[in-house]
């Protein structure tokens, strides 16, 4: 028979080492969920449905389709649906954000860093088809690098370095289960900078157009990759039939303004970020970084443009991001308002001045326009005037009407490339009012 006292020690003993296993066993599990929360996962596999505008469905294989709900978790091989003015935003697990914007159809693809939306608009990790739709793809550093594929291009963003030669084996070996099929030249390391990029696919037409909001390793090629071009952020391209076009500048401080799908983006949009969830306000700030600075330098690019283009103006020449031949229509005293350029459907296009009061609501100081660059014929506001003319000057589009007295209204619209302005696309330009010289 034992002391007492010595019974009691073996029990306060025991005690002791249940405490502790309770201790390692809780510890365990915090060190594993602070890992979840510290880092993003490397490999995809579930995004959540963070906002909802409008109607948004959620298809599931195999299940009737039904609406979507805010927290909806979307895995592999589900789908998001938007109808007409609605839009879905997707937070996954890797802490990028997906904006889809109305009718459109966004695809979480099986495996590593993959998505797919309809149309076959793909990435490397992520797929994506996309149906008459837009697509924004916000990604914080540290996220993989991207291979976007459409029927007509490849789009690679922020695609440093390959991984080890070990990777692919063991990344298949982890999704077994999703037959990922991967190979060596398709895994990318992580991106050291942060990237933002909007795609415009066109099923009817075979269109598809890129707008880079960042600077980075961001390139375009056809199918083939007979043709390549790399984007700055505030430039675009279109890929048509399979074509790659001519490398655009788009007006990056108009399209913050007008592109609702890019808010929290822009300067002074502080306060757009402030409403969202803190793990999304990470994820927006770290990106803010990058768009901040690509506006900056598209801004030094035109501040030279501009120059140039203003004392072209008063010596009565045209300025252009290249030289050329003094024009046919000379301006005295010209009054230059630089602005915002934006071709609507068909030939309707808009002139929007930076100092326009511009909203919903108040659209003062707005130029509309028709313009048919084909037929060479504009009009400004409804007036045709006694002479007008629509067109090509170089690297730019130039709309112009002249009154009987003399007065001139000269629109520039900078950095077309030689090709007509894009629908939808903002670029950067001038308004400018005088007396046509050779009246």
């Amino acid at each position: 028979m034992k002391h007492p006292q010595v019974r009691k020690k073996s029990d306060n003993l025991r005690l002791l080492h249940l405490i502790i296993g309770l201790l390692i066993v809780n510890l365990d599990f915090f060190a594993v969920n602070i890992g979840v929360f510290a880092a993003p996962d490397p490999v995809l596999t579930k995004a959540e449905v963070y906002k909802l505008i409008k109607v948004v469905e959620l298809l599931l294989p195999n299940q009737t389709t039904r609406l979507a709900k805010l927290k909806d978790v979307v895995i592999p091989r589900d789908a998001v649906k938007t109808g007409a003015s609605s839009e879905a935003q997707l937070f996954f697990n890797d802490k990028s954000l997906i904006r889809v914007d109305q009718s459109s159809i966004f695809r979480f693809a099986p495996g590593l860093r993959r998505f797919q939306l309809p149309n076959r608009l793909a990435l490397n990790e992520m797929i994506f088809t996309l149906e008459n739709g837009t697509a924004l793809i916000l990604s914080p550093p540290g996220s993989v690098g991207t291979a976007v594929e459409t029927p007509e291009s490849k789009i690679r963003i922020l695609a440093p370095s390959q991984v080890s030669s070990k990777s692919p084996e063991l990344l298949i070996a982890a999704n077994k289960n999703n037959q990922l099929k991967l190979s060596s030249n398709d895994l990318l390391s992580p991106a050291n900078k942060a990237s933002a990029v909007m795609v415009i696919h066109d099923a009817a037409s075979h269109n598809t157009q890129i707008f880079a909001l960042t600077d980075g390793d961001i390139k375009i090629s056809d199918q083939q990759e007979k043709k390549t071009v790399a984007l700055k952020g505030g430039q675009t391209v279109a890929v048509q039939n399979g074509l790659v076009g001519t490398v655009q500048e788009f007006d990056l401080q108009g399209f913050y303004k007008l592109i609702s799908l890019a808010s929290g983006l822009g300067p002074g949009q502080e306060n757009l970020v402030a409403q969202e969830a803190q793990p999304v306000q990470e994820t927006i700030n770290a990106i803010r970084i990058q768009t901040l600075a690509a506006l900056k330098n598209q801004t030094k690019r035109f501040e030279g443009f501009t120059r140039t283009f203003l004392s072209d103006a008063l010596d009565g020449t045209e300025g252009d991001l290249n030289p050329r031949p003094q024009a046919t229509v000379r301006i005295i005293n010209p009054q230059v308002t630089t602005g915002t350029f934006i071709r609507r459907r068909g030939n309707t296009a808009v002139f929007i001045p930076d100092n326009a009061n511009f909203t919903n609501n108040n659209q003062q100081g707005i130029r509309r326009m028709q313009v048919d660059f084909q037929a060479g014929t504009a009009n400004v506001d409804g007036n045709t005037g006694i002479a007008n003319q629509a067109g090509l000057n170089g690297n730019n589009a130039t709309v112009s009407v002249i009154n009987s007295d003399g007065q001139i209204t000269q629109i520039d619209v900078f950095a077309v490339n030689g090709e007509q302005p894009k629908e939808g696309t903002p670029y950067r330009g001038s308004l400018t009012t005088g007396i046509a010289r050779d009246r």
